[in-house]
């Protein structure tokens, strides 16, 4: 969720205007479960994890951290998977216009990574030695210090996925501060907090701040990651730059904490509701090394990161249903379809396709599965990039009416 809000819903007509009608309420779900969802119940989770952190050596606390890999796993059909298949639903359903007014994010992209993966699957066998440009390009990379692992391969599927995994952390990093800087700018829609543009330019850059140094620090030293049996490697950036994006962190939360916070309680008297605050603290807990707790970093923050878009996704699905026929039944129907959607599309088919094809015993990696989650995770981000406009007419009138 980007952009800013300016002006929300100046024609929007009174409750008064609608007669006996009811106000809506100033929240997605309800104000108290707005709290949990977007950020509540993620801080109240690490400082458990946090607290108990130092009792591990006992059984009885230690089994309930080495469970949350299965746990998490589980609770990702009904949380991760339907917030990812949520957003195509939102975006593809809207009609033939407004896919074309946005042909590159709908089209384009997930056209070019649908090649991408594709030619990795062809030609995955290709030395990389073989290729030019690459060696020219790995040459360059040493020549100013940098990790050429990245365009080692050796073998040309390794290159692309590589690469497509690189894409992911970046695109990802840029997604979680967008989404908990629409969260604030929704929250203070709601709660009628003013901020001027300069603050809510000031917000969002010290939120994408967060991003810088969490891509900075997945990228010291060139480390190498495993998944599904794919392993590849980041940049190596200098160590300086690790130091020095945490003091641009830290700059950018106090500036926004004097010059937004503190600036409108001293002209208003108000302060931001703990609604507005939440994802804010929340983006920190998760991402900050210095709160960083090992489970909670890898397997809570995705989970919680989910669980605060499906109040926007249910927002907008129950306002467009709202008044229409079988509403429940409709309802039911897309939650029930967008879990199951989800399920088949990360897990049943590319599990079906690596199974039959023996991708593993080919390559010595899931191709599908890890393809699967890579195109989805990466083509989300370019999703919500166009669904998520404050002045679209839908978002201002399902979302923020």
């Amino acid at each position: 969720m980007a952009a800013t809000v300016s002006t929300a819903l100046a024609s929007t007509p009174s409750p008064r205007a609608l007669g006996d009608a009811p106000p809506s309420p100033r929240a997605l779900t309800t104000r108290f479960l707005d709290f949990w969802l977007l950020g509540g119940a993620s801080i109240a989770v690490w400082l458990v994890m946090i607290a108990f952190e130092g009792f591990r050596t006992s059984w009885a606390v230690d089994q309930h951290f080495r469970n949350l890999t299965v746990t998490t796993a589980s609770l990702a059909v009904l949380v991760n998977y339907p917030h990812f298949l949520i957003s195509y639903k939102l975006a593809y359903t809207r009609g033939h216009a407004f896919i074309l007014a946005r042909w590159w994010q709908l089209i384009v992209v997930p056209l070019g990574l649908a090649a991408l993966f594709a030619a990795a699957y062809l030609f995955y066998e290709v030395p990389v030695d073989r290729l030019s440009l690459v060696s020219s390009a790995a040459r360059t990379l040493e020549a100013w210090g940098a990790n050429a692992q990245v365009l080692s391969g050796p073998r040309l599927g390794d290159l692309l996925f590589t690469a497509a995994f690189n894409l992911m952390i970046f695109t990802i990093g840029w997604h979680y501060t967008k989404q908990v800087f629409g969260c604030m700018m929704v929250c203070a829609h709601f709660d009628g907090y003013p901020l001027t543009g300069g603050q809510r330019a000031l917000t969002k850059w010290a939120l994408l701040s967060i991003w810088g140094m969490n891509f900075v620090y997945n990228n010291i030293g060139g480390a190498w990651t495993s998944f599904a049996g794919f392993s590849y490697s980041s940049f190596d950036l200098p160590d300086v730059a690790a130091p020095v994006s945490e003091l641009v962190v830290g700059a950018g939360f106090c500036l926004v904490l004097f010059k937004v916070f503190y600036a409108n309680y001293k002209t208003t008297g108000r302060l931001p509701s703990p609604n507005l605050l939440a994802p804010f603290v929340a983006l920190y807990v998760w991402w900050l090394p210095q709160t960083r707790q090992y489970e909670f970093y890898f397997l809570m923050t995705p989970l919680f990161h989910s669980l605060q878009y499906l109040p926007f996704a249910y927002k907008v699905e129950d306002a467009r249903l709202r008044g229409g026929p079988r509403r429940e039944l409709r309802a039911t129907a897309i939650i029930v379809g967008v879990v199951i959607a989800g399920w088949l599309a990360f897990e049943y088919v590319p599990d079906a396709l690596d199974s039959r094809l023996g991708t593993f015993d080919a390559w010595g990696m899931f191709f599908f599965f890890t393809a699967a989650m890579l195109f989805i995770n990466i083509h989300h981000y370019f999703i919500d990039n166009v669904i998520w406009r404050f002045k679209d007419p839908q978002v201002r009138t399902y979302l923020l009416g």
